[in-house]
């Protein structure tokens, strides 16, 4: 998912030149304006991971599952205790955890946007 990489660029690389403008190419409002909130947030803080860290990310398919008109969904668990976020000095200042997301896309100019979502903290990956 490009869009992924694209909130990789700030959220673990902490490059907060300027909001990735491409993200509008694959996410609408109101999911866009949270991440844009997001960036902004991160930037003000200057948070970032620790070098080299990634997530793991699991996807699966939602079948059947609709919101607002959407299209498609998709379930998703995010496990970032590997890309805490780490402050300016390299101080932990927010660990990380496991994430379900519920990600609802739906077509807006003929492209399949994301445009609303959901997370909840887990203790365990429900995909795994």
């Amino acid at each position: 998912m490009s869009s992924l990489e694209l909130r990789d660029q700030f959220e673990l690389r902490g490059d907060y030149s300027e909001f990735p403008a491409e993200l509008q190419d694959f996410v609408a409002d109101p999911y866009l304006s949270w991440l844009r909130e997001t960036f902004e947030f991160m930037k003000e803080k200057r948070w970032r991971a620790p070098e080299g860290a990634e997530p793991v990310l699991t996807l699966r398919p939602y079948p059947g599952v609709s919101r607002d008109g959407s299209e498609v969904a998709l379930q998703a668990c995010m496990d970032t205790r590997a890309t805490p976020a780490l402050d300016e000095q390299g101080q932990v200042v927010s660990e990380g955890a496991i994430g379900y997301l519920e990600l609802y896309f739906k077509r807006y100019d003929d492209k399949l946007k994301l445009f609303y979502g959901t997370t909840n903290k887990v203790e365990v990956c429900p995909l795994s």
